[in-house]
């Protein structure tokens, strides 16, 4: 016997009559016991009146009762016949009594049960009467094993063939049920209702409450030496095989489910292998070295002792599986053992390395991202992301510019697009689908007043207005968010006005690159560019290699210019237009749309442009970052008229809205549905309730009066009527409405009650209109205006209505709960 000790992380592990068990524990041998021949099992007393008392089965078949560190043996049981003793098991209901299973002997039984307490007091005097089991079960059999199920129950695996349930409750045992199963060793209980028990290499697990045949078989490579189930933990089995290293265990917590399903029964397992400190237990002492047994620890939660070869103890913890869940407002709890659930939240450090979009996403949310009056204001909201602040300043320039110049360019006059791109300006989509269209055709132009190549540029309406939406207008630069001295340099340049960029390097405080671009010479042997296409690669700011690299291109093909990776993809474009055939362009614009649809980049609006060729784009960004937030505020700003018409624009929307609700953002969401339906009415839902007439049962709401015959004579006076004047009879059949049965006026007459009057009887925060609503009792059907109801009921019960008994106030009367 050993006794545990926690030792501190500091201690070192070699003191004086300790061993380490686990990283945090050690033992120290309190006594041995060495006196007590060929042991085969043994059980300990599960009472708390018998400090230390255990009982040992021995192989000539005596049942020894003793304790550690007593001098005497306390009890000793001895069957009729020698024999071995397969099983002992305590009663934990009743801890007084104890059952034996014993080898099949003549004339004798296989299982004996004695009253340890009802025996003798521990030690002598006693009668010899009282050393008779209280029980014996199966005459000329074998037990191989017992477990008690119940406080009266007994299961027994006998003669190989069969697991037994005896009810002990009466002084003649009775068989209650029977399974025919070889798996008759090593029966262990689990709860109320599942059984495990093994033969050879299969263990199997029965419920019994159908008892007829277990509801999981668990096949093993190798024999098996032990099973038991974890005492903290229902539904946890371990099981050991011969010559293993490891503990296998099974979680068969589901398996019965599944299997009353029809389903294959669903067991997850796992393999435990004790971690030895190498600090504390040298290597040579548990490498290679199969386990010998195990052991459950009683209370500590999912704690197990195993046992070499060699005699090491170590501790070990199983730990659950995490079962991870995350709210919607973004707290992540996962399981902590059986009573502790953990979690963390926005809040917390370690969750900011999650980097969690739908916290962005509901921060933007509460600030009104994407709903503010011009889209140039959304981008203040995200300036900490220089892609969307980009796009929605973008897209506003580009709206402002299309109104004034739309007419300028016949693409985008001719159709109705408010956020055209590239694609649309250079007519590339109408090409590749198909559809008619002339294609553009572009002059180029003989610049004499910069001699560079031949200074060939290429020039057209659509070329122009091109330039115009990336910012390439010397006078549209402001409009944009803040240029770089270097941007605006190579700008300048490529517009061809070498001394105009040496003077904006220079009032920069770039004088050394100013000073080497005035060096600048057409000379393809010059000392000059020979060192600046040396050195272009080495400089650190993309717009002065894209100068040098424009002043030293030989091609004009201007590939490094155009896959230059640190240019905005603005400028990229802004740039080809000028430079580039319109062949070589179109190529261009399409590579550049592929590129940027495959990395997800927003950027690739500008080529795209709000249609719906720009879709494919926006379900990558969706997936690259699950952003759908800013592809539904795009949707709603900028396509509100394609919505109704694409299921994908709707399913983005619907999640969104979703979101917000699952955020309980009532009032964003419905800030959202209001500019969807301002940017498009025909989004807006039909009503789902409506008035009808009593008589014709039709609507009588002023939805359903719109959809009258605008050529009906009689009828035509309505849809000239002001829609705020309410109706006094049906008009379908021209019956009247129900009246109030205070006043007699129509349902929908104008009331004529003072101002003082409406005050009086108005609820705190509540419209003085719902005073004129028309309500009614749900069980005698009469009714009238509120205001009028609410003046009636003050001093009456029964219902106004002339021969109506009912008490319509008691039968809907407001109860007022305290606060």
């Amino acid at each position: 016997m050993s006794s545990m000790h926690k030792t501190p992380n500091y201690l070192n592990y070699y003191l004086p009559g300790f061993t380490p068990i686990s990283p945090k524990k050690s033992t120290s041998l309190l006594c041995r016991l060495g006196e007590l021949q060929y042991p085969k099992v043994v059980d300990a007393y599960p009472g708390n009146d018998a400090d230390g008392m255990i009982a040992v089965g021995l192989g000539n078949g005596k049942i020894v009762l003793t304790s550690f560190g007593a001098t005497i043996i306390s009890k000793e049981f001895v069957p009729k016949h020698q024999r071995q003793v397969n099983s002992l098991c305590w009663n934990k209901f009743t801890p007084s009594l104890l059952a034996a299973g014993f080898e099949k002997a003549r004339s004798d039984y296989a299982v004996a049960v004695w009253d340890v307490i009802a025996s003798s007091k521990f030690v002598n005097g006693f009668h010899s009467d009282a050393l008779r089991p209280v029980i014996e079960l199966g005459n000329s059999e074998t037990a191989h094993s017992v477990a008690w199920f119940q406080v009266n129950t007994l299961l027994v695996g006998m003669n190989s063939k069969h697991i037994k349930l005896f009810d002990l409750r009466d002084s003649q045992a009775k068989l209650e049920r029977t399974a025919s199963t070889k798996a008759v060793n090593g029966i262990s209980i689990d709860g109320n209702h599942r059984v495990a028990s093994f033969a050879e290499n299969q263990i199997y697990v029965w419920d019994i409450r159908n008892f007829e045949k277990p509801f999981v078989v668990l096949n093993h490579s190798k024999q098996i030496s032990k099973i038991g189930w974890c005492p903290t933990r229902s539904g946890l089995l371990a099981s050991l095989e011969k010559d293993s290293a490891f503990v296998q265990l099974h979680d068969v917590h589901h398996a019965a489910l599944s299997s009353e399903d029809g389903q294959e029964p669903a067991v997850l397992e796992r393999r435990l292998s004790p971690s030895y400190s190498p600090s504390t237990i040298p290597f040579s002492y548990h490498s290679g070295v199969s386990l010998s047994s195990f052991a459950w620890h009683p209370t500590e939660e999912n704690c197990i002792t195993t046992v070499n070869m060699n005699g090491i103890l170590w501790n070990s913890i199983v730990f659950e599986r995490i079962t991870l869940n995350w709210s919607p407002l973004s707290k992540l709890g996962w399981s902590n053992g059986k009573k502790i659930i953990r979690y963390i939240d926005n809040n917390d450090d370690a969750y900011s390395t999650l980097d969690d979009i739908s916290v962005k996403m509901r921060q933007r949310a509460l600030s009104g991202y994407g709903l503010q009056p011009t889209l140039k204001e959304n981008g203040k909201l995200v300036a900490e992301s220089p892609m969307l602040k980009h796009l929605w300043e973008w897209l506003d320039f580009s709206r402002i510019l299309t109104e004034k110049e739309k007419y300028r360019v016949l693409s985008i006059s001719s159709s109705n697009i408010k956020f055209p791109g590239v694609r649309t300006v250079l007519r590339i989509d109408s090409l590749t689908s198909g559809v008619s269209s002339i294609p553009i055709k572009s002059e180029m132009i003989q610049n004499n007043l910069f001699d560079l190549h031949g200074s060939k540029t290429y020039r057209s309406e659509e070329r122009t207005f091109i330039q115009h939406i990336c910012g390439w207008s010397m006078d549209s630069t402001d409009l944009l968010p803040t240029t770089s001295s270097t941007r605006k340099a190579a700008i300048a340049l490529f517009h061809l006005k070498l001394r105009q960029a040496i003077r904006i390097l220079s009032e920069s405080g770039d004088s050394i690159v100013a000073m080497a671009i005035a060096g600048w010479t057409d000379d393809r042997d010059s000392l000059w560019r020979e060192m600046a296409t040396s050195n272009c690669s080495h400089m650190t700011d993309p717009y002065i290699r894209a100068i040098f690299s424009f002043l030293t291109e030989t091609d004009s093909n201007f590939d490094s210019i155009l896959n230059e990776p640190g240019l905005s993809v603005t400028d990229r474009i802004g740039f080809a237009c000028s430079f580039l055939p319109d062949a070589k362009l179109i190529g261009f614009i399409q590579d550049l749309t592929h590129d940027l649809t495959m990395k997800g980049s927003l950027y690739g609006i500008i080529l795209t442009g709000m249609t719906l060729h720009t879709l494919p784009l926006l379900q990558r960004y969706i997936d690259m970052t699950g952003d759908v937030q800013t592809i539904s505020l795009l949707a709603i700003r900028t396509m509100a008229q394609e919505i109704p018409g694409n299921l994908l624009l709707k399913f983005w929307i619907d999640r969104y809205r979703e979101l917000l609700n699952s955020w309980k953002l009532w009032e964003a969401r419905a800030e959202f549905d209001i500019t969807k339906n301002t940017n498009n009415p025909s989004l807006i839902p039909q009503p789902e309730v409506t008035v009808s007439c009593n008589f014709c049962g039709k609507n009588i709401s002023q939805t359903g009066l719109s959809g009258l015959s605008r050529n009906s004579q009689l009828f035509s006076r309505f849809a000239q009527t002001n829609p705020k004047i309410k109706l006094s009879c049906c008009p379908n059949c021209r019956k009247p409405l129900p009246r109030c049965s205070i006043c007699l006026l129509s349902m929908g007459t104008v009331l004529g009650n003072s101002p003082e009057t409406l005050k009086e009887f108005q609820k705190p925060g509540g419209s003085p209109t719902t005073l004129s609503w028309y309500t009614w009792c749900q069980t005698c059907r009469h009714g009238g205006h509120t205001i009028h109801l609410q003046q009636w009921f003050q001093n009456q019960l029964e219902c106004p209505v002339t021969g109506c008994s009912c008490r319509c106030a008691l039968l809907d009367k407001v109860v007022d709960f305290p606060d």
